[in-house]
């Protein structure tokens, strides 16, 4: 096992207690100090969550030569600006998703990679978890026949108003706060088999209180020659993360694909023979997130750059501008060239 990260967070935030704070409990990874715009929250924040210590401001933790890697959860259209500040100071980052406001600030990002010391990692954790590795196992093996189509949700209940995923500045909306996770599964599918995926059409219902944000998109693409249906919203009536591969001769389906600790199952359904047959594995309730922290870790500690991560997320990037394009909304606006 490679040796435990020095980890410093960059915002207090409520998806760090998830991707760092609690998979640093599994995997042993070191929680070393927090940045936030309040250092009274920082401080609050390091003592709640047993963090060594604070820095006086986001600067002054990517500054710091003892961090090995700075995980970014900021809201969306902060993410491109600090991940460059970061690998500027010769840092490694995990950012949260979306990679970037858009295509052309995900390339601004990129081309810095060309001269840092440092590397970044796009936080697409589920893409780590033994779930969606025998989901992918079962589609290839061919025991639910050829690829018939794919239908996959995002969707979930409205956050408050005053959430910054409703922020068309911060780079909110539907799709880049849910959808993004669909094109990117879609995208590690499609490379499983060899298969390319292609947007064919788009529709989003606009958020009531500003018509630039999508609170719902609808979405076809193609996988191959199979068709695809997806959905995301953040204004669902409850949670639905699942994942159906449907075949000629049955199906495969993750519940909650995007989060498999949740629920563990994958489901195969046979329609060949008499009758249907089910089968349903449990591919074990370990967080996707300490999957994550462990490869970035190993990554890290073996200066490993994956050109292969970083085209899936530029095409994810590339997917998303499409959607919104096809869709009559405006793409997100960005803080880089």
């Amino acid at each position: 096992m490679s040796d435990p990260l020095r980890i410093g967070l960059l915002g207090a935030s409520r998806i760090a207690e998830l991707a760092i704070t609690e998979a640093s409990r599994e995997t042993g990874d070191v929680r070393a100090a927090v940045a936030a715009r309040d250092p009274e929250r920082a401080r609050a924040y390091a003592a709640e969550h047993g963090y060594e210590g604070i820095r006086d401001g986001y600067e002054e933790l990517i500054a710091d030569d003892t961090l090995d890697l700075i995980y970014i959860g900021l809201p969306n259209g902060l993410h491109a600006e600090w991940t460059v500040r970061a690998l500027d100071a010769g840092r490694s980052v995990l950012v949260e998703k979306p990679f970037a406001s858009n295509l052309l600030e995900f390339d601004a990002v990129a081309s810095r990679l060309e001269s840092s010391r440092g590397w970044a990692w796009e936080a697409f954790h589920y893409a780590d978890h033994p779930a969606v590795h025998r989901l992918i196992e079962v589609v290839r093996s061919g025991e639910i026949g050829e690829l018939r189509g794919i239908d996959v949700h995002m969707d979930m209940p409205a956050p408050p108003a005053s959430d910054p995923r409703w922020s068309f500045d911060l780079a909110g909306g539907a799709m880049m706060d849910l959808g993004c996770y669909a094109l990117n599964g879609l995208l590690l599918l499609g490379e499983a088999l060899g298969e390319p995926v292609e947007l064919i059409s788009a529709e989003a219902d606009p958020y009531e209180g500003d018509g630039r944000v999508d609170a719902t998109v609808r979405a076809r693409l193609r996988l191959g020659e199979a068709p695809v249906a997806m959905h995301a919203s953040m204004a669902g009536p409850g949670w639905d993360f699942g994942l159906r591969v449907t075949g000629s001769l049955g199906e495969t389906y993750l519940p909650n694909f995007v989060k498999p600790q949740e629920d563990g199952r994958l489901i195969v359904r046979s329609t060949s023979g008499v009758g249907a047959e089910e089968r349903v594995e449990r591919t074990g309730g370990a967080s996707s997130y300490a999957y994550q922290l462990r490869r970035v870790r190993d990554a890290v500690r073996a200066d490993q750059r994956s050109a292969a991560l970083l085209g899936r997320s530029r095409r994810t990037m590339a997917l998303l501008d499409a959607v919104y394009a096809e869709s009559g909304m405006p793409r997100r606006p960005g803080r880089l060239g």
